[in-house]
């Protein structure tokens, strides 16, 4: 997944949709993996992950940012006309 993310953004709306579910879907693992650890963190016993979750936090605020970036693409080529 991480290829597209680098390279420039394509010129076809449907390109850009799948490029948008494939990247939701990683968010949604993110928030997943967060919550995930969140539960199993046990202040009694010392169990933290917060450089994990701060990590996670992060990455999903990235692709947030990508996913944004292709709506916006979507949007311009839906103003011009294309397909």
């Amino acid at each position: 997944m991480e290829n597209f993310l680098l390279n420039p953004l394509p010129e076809k709306i449907s390109e850009l949709e799948e490029q948008i579910a494939l990247i939701e879907a990683e968010q949604k693992r993110c928030k997943d993996t967060i919550r995930d650890l969140m539960a199993r963190e046990d202040l009694e016993k010392g169990i933290f992950f917060p450089a994990e979750i701060h990590e996670l936090h992060q990455r999903k605020n990235m692709l947030e940012t990508h996913i944004q970036y292709r709506r916006v693409r979507v949007n311009r080529l839906r103003l011009r006309g294309a397909r």
